[in-house]
């Protein structure tokens, strides 16, 4: 089965709590969180991620689009992140930051802008938790699925079968009915949403039929 994470981006948060509630069914709770100098936007900082882990159940599935990570990734750590995720492109000492992040006992995710190919990942596969493909331009919600971006799924499935890896692979951007089982059949795990779950009429029903997602 695939696993849901849906992008709080997305939610009305003049009705925080009721969007929540449309949501337990999934299995985590993707937090995009920029800085205006990696991304052009600006979301969501702390106090928001302490109040969310004190209220929500789910695991919190924290994406930083954010330049320098290393300085900031022990207190969303200490806030209650289950899942970090840190782009390649915004990371000197990946390795290091992701020892860091695993001698916590939080999952070590490495994020991939569409333009980033998957070979620059080579040397770092053995020693992550998982891979966080964008399938968009990191900044915005709603934006089109891009399709090339999502061969990358492909090629990182062929190379976790080779080589007996055990890496996650998650999509974000664009995804909904129509993209997930073309990202499920190239090898996804975890499905972003964001205006597919907390836009659609029926939110519960878009979890379920995800989840229910088979390769």
């Amino acid at each position: 089965m695939s696993k849901v994470s849906p992008s709080i981006l997305a939610a009305n948060f003049m009705n925080l709590q009721q969007e929540l509630d449309k949501i337990k069914r999934a299995d985590y709770l993707h937090i995009d969180v920029m800085d205006g100098h990696f991304v052009p936007n600006i979301t969501f900082g702390f106090p928001l991620i302490e109040a969310l882990n004190k209220v929500e159940t789910l695991p919190l599935d924290v994406h930083l689009m954010i330049s320098d990570p290393s300085k900031y990734v022990d207190r969303f750590m200490d806030l209650g992140a289950s899942i970090i995720a840190v782009h390649i492109e915004a990371e000197i000492h990946l390795h290091r930051l992701l020892e860091r992040i695993k001698s916590r006992e939080v999952k070590a995710f490495v994020a991939l802008n569409p333009h980033t190919p998957v070979n620059s990942l080579e040397s770092i596969l053995p020693f992550l938790d998982g891979v966080l493909v964008m399938t968009v331009n990191p900044g915005f919600t709603g934006q089109k699925f891009i399709p090339l971006a999502a061969e990358k799924i492909r090629q990182l499935d062929t190379i976790r079968q080779k080589k007996g890896f055990e890496f996650e692979i998650a999509v974000d951007g664009g995804v909904n009915l129509n993209t997930a089982p073309t990202v499920v059949e190239y090898g996804a795990d975890i499905l972003v949403m964001g205006a597919a779950i907390f836009r659609s009429d029926f939110p519960e029903k878009v979890i379920e039929e995800v989840k229910g997602l088979k390769r």
